[in-house]
């Protein structure tokens, strides 16, 4: 270090270089910062009225299809749920047969959940091409453990529709908790079977 009140003549030269450049410096910095932001076009407008266009432009989904309605002949059976219709495809006839049910009450009073119910299925038949019998005896019903769940009809034992028209079946049966089916057969040959469960708690 020098003496106090000495002469440094490099450390004057540098502060001198330093003022001088300082001006310019600073005349550099605001250019860069023009360069780095370039004007509005003048065609933003149009470009957003050009990209709102397009937005607009793109499609909407339409809603899905209803789904179409399974087929059943002597050939292929459906399996379905309860409430599923199925166009049974019949030798010398054809027609949309539906299981809806088991309709049941459960039991206010007595031991809770119930061991079993009585329920109500109702089997309807329309759109045939020609006059189609369906009797109580074509429809059989298993429980999950394979019991066979007795089935009676309520009313007429057996009902024929014929073309515009639509006619039904009614059937009880007995039936404990858990899943069962029914299934209805042709000739002997099974066609539909329809899944169902049974909630008794």
């Amino acid at each position: 270090p020098g003496r106090a009140g000495s002469s440094q003549p490099g450390l004057r030269r540098f502060a001198l270089t330093v003022r001088r450049l300082a001006p310019a410096a600073a005349v550099l910095a605001a250019l860069a910062g023009c360069a780095g932001h370039q004007a509005p076009s003048s065609n933003s407008t149009g470009n957003a009225a050009s990209t709102i266009h397009n937005l607009g432009a793109v499609p909407i989904p339409s809603p899905p299809t209803a789904q179409a309605t399974p087929t059943a002949d002597a050939h292929r059976f459906q399996l379905v749920a309860i409430g599923d219709s199925v166009q049974a495809n019949l030798p010398g006839t054809g027609a949309v047969i539906q299981a809806s049910g088991p309709l049941y009450n459960v039991p206010t009073t007595g031991v809770r959940p119930p061991d079993h119910v009585t329920g109500t299925i109702t089997i309807a038949v329309s759109q045939a091409t020609t006059p189609l019998t369906i009797k109580a005896g074509d429809f059989t019903s298993r429980d999950e453990k394979g019991k066979i769940v007795s089935l009676a009809p309520t009313g007429a034992p057996a009902v024929t529709v014929t073309p515009g028209h639509r006619a039904t079946l009614t059937l009880t049966g007995t039936f404990h908790q858990g899943a069962a089916q029914v299934t209805w057969r042709h000739n002997g040959k099974v066609m539909v079977i329809w899944d169902f469960t049974i909630e008794l708690d």
